[in-house]
């Protein structure tokens, strides 16, 4: 999506590498020049800068520090300076204080953390019980707030608004935003002011993420092909349930499933994008010439929907795929005496199997099937980099806000980010490892130590914002099973399928009263469209059902719910041109 800005980057990573280590325990410098004295509370943004950007200005009062510093300069603060952080804290985490990524931050910055920690279990219900008493607020919210949440105490002047800290304070940050234009787009509130900081991700393989997956041993066994049309899948999915493939004398085989939780197990999502654009059941919409549009009343969906309800007539689909979660659809697949699942849908094997055990490695993925009319979409999400849920927001709370968002901006850096992902250089990792090809196929940027998700104190589990653009830069192991490559290498077969990126709906941020309604509708709306599709899906009578459906729609406000989604949708092409 990026490949040429990146391939710009990867130009200058090998001197950045060897300046990380010498820079490991000193500190950067930037010419650039420039402060904010940007006060908390609420505020509105128009004003235009010199170099393009459309960020706004805020103005209002309230006790702010300037850190007097210039951009990118560290440390931020000249006297120590404690800044408290509200954090969701990570089971993998051993320690937070004693943590190499927290040290390194606080030494190279001047700037203490103090932690807020609370559990994933507690942290929604003990950030709701602060921002509705307003007592004990923290200078930072550190991951996972709610969209609406966010706009609704921005307006009470809960939240400092960011804009001018990023048009006069930021150097990484900024950088991050030239690469990626949409984004102030999508972090803009309808008021014109950018109240939180996003994590960027930028992961192929996630952006397309619902795959298919098959079992070769069975096809080479049946002297059968990988599908490669809706018809052929069928072909292959009868074949596996009369044939006996895993060799047991017994009818036991599940042709085709999924569940309803985990990474993308969902068939529906997989098949769908052979009869039209379909983004799943979390976006919902796409766009036809900047217009939002509804696959769920399209005749196309009809067609998708006749043709899972065959497969499940059949007995080709299990229907177990419409009530299983992930876990037990794991335990199915992990059959201990013989594999007896066919095809599996999911993102990848670690939402299917379990990684310790070898069932996973005789499956293979599927690409795009073609349909019966020539439709041969992935699913595909060219935001999915965004990642909202490790948003960092500044509070009225926060005495020198501006130092605050400078502590954020330096995690977007190459040295920070790295960091944040992988551990201490030179003891989690290794950077740059002569002569060694990452699993995009280029020179590798790093070789892991650390294995990501164990028990650590190096980092914070990747919570915090920070811009991951080597997620695929890492050595590619001799094992083409090892996940990450795995997925690459699945993703290069989807690729060719993606819809075009106008397309595709982005994160849209509401008014509180847009916000309001379109939580009224659509918990009745989206319910009623899950529902309504597991029952044509499993039960059939699809064409004469059909129109009462579409009338039930109309009846709960699809069209308005259309009508607000276009509101918003506006407002970001305001922002990035579209």
């Amino acid at each position: 999506m990026k490949e040429d800005l990146l391939m710009k980057k990867l130009l200058c990573i090998t001197i950045a590498l060897v300046l990380l280590i010498a820079s490991f325990a000193g500190c950067s410098s930037s010419s650039k020049t420039g402060d904010s004295s940007t006060p908390a509370g609420t505020s509105s943004g128009s004003a235009g800068s010199s170099s393009g950007s459309s960020l706004g200005s805020s103005t209002g009062s309230s006790s702010t520090e300037k850190t007097g510093k210039a951009p990118g300069e560290m440390p931020i603060v000249d006297e120590p300076y404690t800044l408290r952080i509200f954090f969701q804290q990570e089971p993998q985490v051993l320690d937070y204080e004693d943590n190499k990524l927290t040290k390194f931050l606080e030494e190279k910055t001047g700037i203490k953390i103090q932690w807020d920690l609370v559990t994933s279990k507690d942290k929604t219900q003990k950030m709701n019980l602060i921002l509705a008493t307003g007592q004990d607020l923290p200078d930072v919210f550190m991951g996972g707030m709610d969209t609406s949440l966010l706009i609704e105490y921005a307006a009470q002047g809960v939240f400092v608004p960011l804009n001018q800290y990023i048009e006069n304070s930021s150097l990484w940050f900024k950088e991050v935003m030239a690469e990626f234009p949409e984004l102030e787009g999508i972090m803009t509130a309808p008021d014109g002011n950018i109240y939180a900081l996003p994590s960027i991700n930028l992961s192929e393989p996630n952006m397309m993420a619902s795959r298919m997956w098959i079992n070769k041993v069975w096809l080479d066994k049946l002297g059968l092909d990988v599908p490669k049309t809706t018809e052929e899948l069928k072909a292959v999915l009868k074949a596996f349930k009369e044939n006996d493939p895993n060799g047991n004398g017994k009818a036991d085989e599940i042709p085709l499933m999924g569940a309803t939780t985990g990474w993308n197990t969902g068939v529906e999502t997989y098949i769908m994008n052979s009869f039209l654009q379909y983004p799943g059941h979390t976006i919902r919409y796409t766009l036809n010439n900047s217009k939002i549009d509804a696959p769920y009343v399209k005749e196309e969906y009809k067609e998708g929907l006749k043709y899972l309800n065959e497969l499940v007539k059949e007995g080709l689909l299990d229907k177990s795929s419409f009530t299983q979660d992930n876990a037990q659809m794991k335990q199915i697949f992990e059959n201990p005496d013989v594999a007896i699942v066919g095809c599996v849908t999911s993102g990848g094997p670690n939402a299917h199997a379990n990684m310790s055990s070898p069932r996973y490695r005789d499956y293979v993925v599927v690409p795009p099937l073609k349909g019966p009319k020539g439709v041969q979409y992935t699913q595909y999400n060219p935001y999915q980099y965004v990642n909202q849920a490790n948003c960092y927001v500044i509070t009225s709370a926060c005495k020198n806000p501006e130092a605050a968002f400078r502590f954020a901006d330096v995690m977007y850096s190459q040295e920070v980010s790295m960091f944040t992902r992988l551990g201490e250089p030179g003891t989690d990792w290794i950077p740059n490892p002569e002569g060694k090809t990452a699993v995009d196929g280029g020179p590798a940027l790093f070789e892991a130590i650390l294995v990501y998700g164990s028990d650590q104190k190096s980092h914070w589990q990747n919570r915090n914002p920070y811009y991951n653009f080597f997620d695929n830069k890492g050595v590619r192991t001799d094992d083409p099973f090892e996940l990450q490559a795995y997925l690459w290498d699945a993703m290069l077969q989807y690729k060719p399928y993606v819809p075009a990126v106008e397309t595709c709906m982005p994160p849209l941020i509401n008014t509180l009263e847009e916000a309001e309604e379109l939580n009224k509708l659509n918990t009745i709306l989206n319910q009623f469209i899950d529902e309504t599709r597991v029952k044509f899906i499993t039960e059939g009578n699809i064409d004469e059902k059909w129109q009462s459906y579409i009338n039930e729609l109309e009846n709960i406000g699809y069209k308005k719910v259309i009508e607000i989604y276009q509101a918003a949708y506006d407002r970001f092409r305001e922002k990035v041109n579209f």
